[in-house]
Formats: C-alpha cells, sequence, structure tokens
C-alpha cells in the first residue's frame, strides 16, 4: 500500500508539472500554489490540494481575493472540519462562499447563523439555485416545511436541473416521514448529477434507516465509483456494513479513508466507536485521545470518551469528558442530554440536571423541552 501511495505522488507531481527554473514562479507565488492546488484538488489529491492552498495563504502576499481561502473553505467541509471551514469561507465575500458557509454552520446547529450566511448569500445573487437551496436547508431544521418547500421550489424554478435543488427537496421530504418521495427525489438527482455525493450519501443512508443494507451497500459502491476518494461516501458505507453487523468491513472502510487523510479526526473517532460498540472500552478511548493529539479542540472527540465511559460503567469520567466538550463547542445538544441524565444520577445533582436540560433544550433538543416543560420550568 505504501508503493501505492507513493505513486500517486509521483504521478500528481508529473500532472501538475515539473518543478523547472521556467515555472519555479508557480511554486513561490500564491496565484501559483493555488493554481497547482487546484489542479490536486481535481484529481482528488485532496491532501496534496490541501498543502499547496495553505502554501499560498503562507506567502507575503497572501491572497487579498478570498479565492484561496473559499476553496480550501469547501475542501476542509468535505473533510468535516466545519467550523475551520466557515472561518476561511468567512474570508471570502461571494455567494458561493457564503452558501457554503451556511451549509457548515447547519451541521454546526448555528441555525440563525446559518439563515443569515444563507440570506446574504441571496442578496448577492438573487439567481443562484445553490443559496436558495442552503436557504431551504435552513427552514427544514427549524420544521418549517412549507417555507422550505418553497425554497426548494425556487431553486429548482431558478436551474430547472439542479441535482442540489432536488436533494434538498428529498431531505424535506425525509424530515417529513415521507421516505418514498425522499427517494425519489435523491434518485433524481443523481440522474441529473451521477458525480453528486451528497444524493449518493443522502439515499444510501435511507435505505439503511429502512433496513435495506444490502441495497444501500450497492448504491453506496455505485457513489464511490464516480467519487474513488469520498470520504462521506465511505462513512456511509461503513456505517452500512456496521448496522449489518460486519464490523470489520466497515473497519476497511474507515482505514480506506486514513489511507487517503492519516490524520482525519472524524474517521479516527469513529473507529473509536466502532471499538465502544464492541465493548473494547480501553481502545476507543485510545483512538479518541489520538485525534485530540492531532486537534486538541476535538469537541467531538472527548464527547465520545465521555460515552465510552458510560458504556464503561465510570460516571464521574464521562461527566468530565462531557464538560470538556462543552468547554470548547455550546452547540451540541446532545452533550447537554448526557450530562443531564448523568448529574440526575447523584443525589446532589438536580440543578446541574436543569442547567444541562435548559441548555439543551435552547438548542431545539424537544426531550429536553418536554421535561422542562413537565415540571413547569422554562428554558
Amino acid at each position: 500500500m505504501q508503493n501505492k501511495t507513493i505513486i500517486l505522488f509521483l504521478t500528481a507531481l508529473l500532472a501538475i508539472g515539473p518543478l523547472s527554473a521556467q515555472n519555479e514562479s508557480d511554486t513561490t507565488t500564491a496565484s501559483g500554489l493555488r493554481e497547482k492546488g487546484r489542479k490536486a484538488e481535481k484529481m482528488g489529491l485532496t491532501e496534496l490540494a490541501e498543502n499547496y492552498y495553505r502554501r499560498a495563504l503562507q506567502t507575503p502576499e497572501g491572497d487579498p481575493s478570498g479565492t484561496t481561502q473559499q476553496w480550501l473553505g469547501i475542501l476542509m467541509e468535505q473533510k468535516e472540519y466545519y467550523q475551520e471551514a466557515v472561518e476561511l469561507l468567512s474570508q471570502s465575500n461571494t455567494s458561493e462562499a457564503l452558501a457554503h458557509q451556511a451549509y457548515c454552520l447547519i451541521q454546526m446547529r448555528l441555525i440563525d447563523s446559518a439563515s443569515h450566511c444563507a440570506a446574504r448569500a441571496i442578496e448577492q445573487d438573487t439567481t443562484s439555485s445553490l443559496a436558495m437551496t442552503m436557504m431551504a436547508y435552513v427552514e427544514t431544521e427549524r420544521d418549517h416545511h412549507i417555507n422550505a418547500i418553497s425554497w426548494a421550489n425556487r431553486a429548482l424554478k431558478a436551474d430547472p436541473k439542479s441535482a442540489q435543488g432536488e436533494n434538498v427537496m428529498g431531505y424535506i421530504q425525509y424530515r417529513k416521514g415521507n421516505h418514498a418521495e425522499a427517494m425519489r427525489h435523491f434518485k433524481k438527482a443523481i440522474q441529473l448529477d451521477s458525480t453528486m455525493a451528497n444524493a449518493y450519501y443522502n439515499l444510501g443512508t435511507l435505505y439503511c434507516i429502512r433496513n435495506s443494507q444490502d441495497m444501500a451497500i450497492k448504491l453506496l459502491k455505485q457513489g464511490l465509483r464516480r467519487n474513488p476518494r469520498n470520504i462521506r461516501l465511505y462513512t456511509a458505507l461503513a456505517y452500512a456494513y456496521r448496522m449489518r453487523g460486519d464490523q470489520p468491513k466497515a473497519l476497511e472502510c474507515y482505514n480506506q479513508i486514513l489511507e487517503y487523510d492519516s490524520l482525519h479526526t472524524p474517521t479516527i473517532n469513529r473507529i473509536g466507536t466502532l471499538y465502544c460498540e464492541q465493548g473494547h472500552f480501553e481502545r476507543a478511548i485510545a483512538y479518541h485521545r489520538r485525534a485530540l493529539n492531532i486537534r486538541p479542540n476535538d469537541a467531538v472527540a472527548y464527547k465520545y470518551i465521555g460515552k465510552a465511559y458510560i458504556d464503561w460503567g465510570k460516571y464521574d469520567k464521562a461527566i468530565q469528558s462531557f464538560i470538556r466538550s462543552t468547554n470548547i463547542s455550546t452547540t451540541d445538544p446532545e452533550t447537554y442530554m448526557y450530562l443531564a441524565e448523568l448529574y440526575g444520577k447523584q443525589k446532589k445533582g438536580e440543578r446541574k440536571q436543569q442547567s444541562a436540560y435548559r441548555k439543551a433544550a435552547r438548542l431545539g433538543q424537544k426531550e429536553a423541552q418536554a421535561w422542562l416543560v413537565k415540571r413547569g420550568l422554562t428554558w
């Protein structure tokens, strides 16, 4: 496998161009490095592309236009590093950058901020189907399905062949519980754009939810033939194998991602959760700590350490880990729910339990809201 990696790297260098005196400036100027990054990215060599983009931003001239930041931000979005993606995308004021920023903020559960970015994206380009699609996602997350459908229809009117529009329409229908209709839209998105990874991901995940793991695996492999190095599709395929009870195959998928990106902390954390499911708690926590060695402020890693300690029966350590997670990120309602449940097990934990439920409720967690309402409490 090491030889395969070396061959890929050498192929990339040859395709991008030799470092001769004629093109030496391409590796010293921001514009030259940016273009090399773009070429590497189109070849699927995301680590190499990221390296070129970061080098471009470190040159004395940087990139005042924000183009490099936008391209690197979209790459970080694809790698699920949403916080970093937002920071990069915020340095570009294009409608496309704002729309991608909105998507990342949705993943971070910052819906109001996402709505603001989507509105600015539409303001920048009133014909942007992508921007309207992001507003449809925002309204879906708010459970405003009528508004969401209206924005999705506007996106499709702006671009009748928009795979993004069909994909978001499918997501809206899924959230409404209309699985058959959701599948129809996801399939239409794939027909419109056979390389659209998000549509394969959504349809494959929906097959898993409907206990059609074999169908999911077949579809996701089809998607990977179109997107050979797509992290999200490998993640969904691993999920399908896990639901089928084939943990070794799931681990193969995760290891494949790490061959492409050895520092991909979301995948390292997922390997940890896989070992936790198998009852290998120490090994699980070791993987989460490995993720923290790479990204010390990884709130998800601390959250999963807490979950492992719960399953291990070490509740005090679980609480400490969840608190570390919330000190880094205050946008995950699930972490507060875990804290609330653990505080409920303590003799004098009632006030802390209420506080945790309030924080989860403010983030839209319906069970937390119901718990507070039942006791006549507000949030």
